[in-house]
């Protein structure tokens, strides 16, 4: 299978790296694109604040929550890591997979199903408190998430990573930021060979500030230098990154940052978002659980002592006839 290494260049205008400290995100490239590319369709810029509305929750989780992360697919799936220590997995529906796990488990990022030895299994990266990378796998024949080396050459420092589709290249793209180097990208191919995980280097990518959350978006790796969780909304001519930073609530921007809107989530009948979310995670596509529109995940403090996961449902973004 030939390699192929993962594009860098933006698709806008590439935000110069010493502009990160006053925008929300800034781009990370190898190298500017030739001439600016076709504005995006109309449809798919958000220029003014948004409101959605929280349509579904897990019960009250276990403890406070430190990560979490979503699958696609015909059987989507939730991860959920405990502050405490632990790792859940819940359907779309909000029920519980498998039994718990006691993986102490500091990040988190978006899982990709595959079949590996004829099962069929859906794969999450995450990074332990001690800073490796592993991967959490649960489907077929499987009790409960299990954990499976993931080595990234050898690193045993990794701050926070992030990941992305492959296509028929590997599992995913897998991209991460050390303690010891939060200004530099690292970027590669999550792939299988005989039943083992592995993860192939691919480039470098430098940044002027330190590195506080990553996101592929399209064909874009996108780092910030303020927002502590981020993900990407796509769906058709949607392109959009949400963001939660330390001091202000949800935002979302269909520039890669440039501009940004605040989106406030209305609260259902019995449903209550957290008003201060602490952690992030969203698809714009979504083929279970009943979210036509896709899904965004919000983690956080809904009651005092009382924490929770919460759907929000995007389609006034993503389905605009939905309006």
């Amino acid at each position: 299978m030939e390699f192929k290494r993962w594009r860098l260049s933006a698709t806008s205008p590439v935000v110069n790296a010493g502009l990160g400290l006053t925008l929300l995100f800034a781009v990370t490239a190898c190298s500017k694109p030739e001439k600016a590319p076709d504005a995006a369709p109309e449809s798919s810029a958000i220029t003014a604040d948004v409101e959605l509305p929280a349509v579904w929750a897990t019960r009250t989780l276990d403890a406070p929550v430190s990560a979490i992360a979503l699958s696609g697919g015909s059987s989507a799936i939730l991860a959920v890591a405990y502050e405490t220590g632990g790792l859940q997995f819940f359907n779309m529906e909000a029920e519980r997979l498998g039994e718990p796990t006691n993986f102490r488990v500091k990040a988190l990022a978006g899982g990709q199903s595959t079949y590996i030895d004829k099962a069929f299994l859906t794969v999450f990266p995450g990074v332990t408190r001690d800073g490796t990378v592993k991967a959490y796998v649960y489907g077929d024949g499987l009790m409960a998430p299990a954990q499976v080396d993931l080595t990234v050459d050898g690193e045993t420092s990794v701050a926070g990573i992030c990941s992305g589709p492959a296509g028929t290249e590997g599992i995913m793209r897998l991209a991460f930021w050390t303690g010891t180097n939060d200004r530099v990208l690292q970027a590669g191919m999550v792939k299988e060979n005989n039943g083992e995980l592995s993860w192939e280097r691919g480039e470098s990518t430098f940044t002027d500030f330190p590195i506080h959350s990553c996101v592929y978006t399209d064909d874009t790796l996108i780092a910030s230098p303020r927002a502590f969780a981020v993900a990407p909304l796509i769906r058709g001519n949607v392109s959009a990154l949400l963001s939660l930073e330390p001091d202000t609530g949800l935002r979302i921007s269909s520039d890669l940052g440039m501009t940004n809107q605040d989106v406030s989530i209305r609260d259902g009948l019995s449903v209550f978002a957290p008003a201060k979310p602490v952690a992030l995670a969203a698809m714009g596509t979504m083929m279970s659980g009943g979210y036509p529109g896709g899904v965004i995940a919000l983690a956080g403090e809904v009651e005092p002592g009382q924490n929770q996961v919460v759907f929000v449902d995007p389609s006034v973004i993503t389905l605009p006839a939905s309006k």
